[in-house]
């Protein structure tokens, strides 16, 4: 009489590791993809950083140990030009462009896209 309830009692533990086994690998997986963007961003942010300290900025590219990065710089006026960066790393690639103001030495505007 007692052995259903054991049994019963055994599938519900069992039910409740596995949900939590379950959250805790979502987690982590969210860490990690957090983890590769930010690390995208810096990198990200140091080629701008590149283009931003020269007078007369000039397209490149760099390696880094998550990819490589180029820089294409695109004048749209005397006073505008598009900073277009783009990361190529094992997962895919990672594309940003910045809106540069070059006569109130602004960015603008940033767009994202994958």
């Amino acid at each position: 009489m007692i052995y259903p309830h054991i049994l019963l009692i055994l599938v519900l533990i069992t039910a409740a590791s596995v949900s939590a086994a379950d959250s805790a690998v979502t987690k982590w997986e969210t860490a990690d993809y957090l983890t590769d963007y930010y690390e995208m961003r810096i990198i990200e942010l140091m080629a701008l950083r590149d283009v931003l300290s020269q007078s007369d900025p000039a397209s490149f590219t760099m390696q880094t140990n998550k990819g490589t990065t180029s820089v294409d710089i695109i004048e749209t006026s005397e006073k505008d030009r598009q900073i277009r960066i783009t990361t190529i790393h094992e997962d895919g690639f990672f594309h940003a462009t910045y809106y540069y103001n070059m006569k109130n030495h602004l960015i603008v505007k940033r767009t994202e896209y994958n």
